[in-house]
């Protein structure tokens, strides 16, 4: 992705002259579009994991119990 300083930003100011919203052009939004939701589809695969951690900590302190192959590969 360019650099943003490469394009002209614009910004809408209200009568005291504070930054209300920002004109970009559109590939840079649609740009940061597309990374916004790669970073989604990440995020995601992160909360999973973390999901399975926390659930084999509480299946080898016993709060779960064990799943077997079988019933793993069910839920799928």
């Amino acid at each position: 992705m360019a650099i943003l300083s490469d394009y002209k930003i614009k910004y809408i100011t209200d009568d005291t002259g504070k930054r209300q919203e920002v004109v970009i052009p559109f590939k840079i939004w649609k740009n940061l579009n597309e990374e916004l939701n790669s970073l989604r589809e990440k995020h995601k695969i992160l909360e999973g994991l973390q999901q399975a951690c926390r659930e084999v900590k509480m299946q080898e302190s016993g709060e779960l119990p064990e799943q077997n192959l079988e019933n793993f590969l069910n839920e799928l």
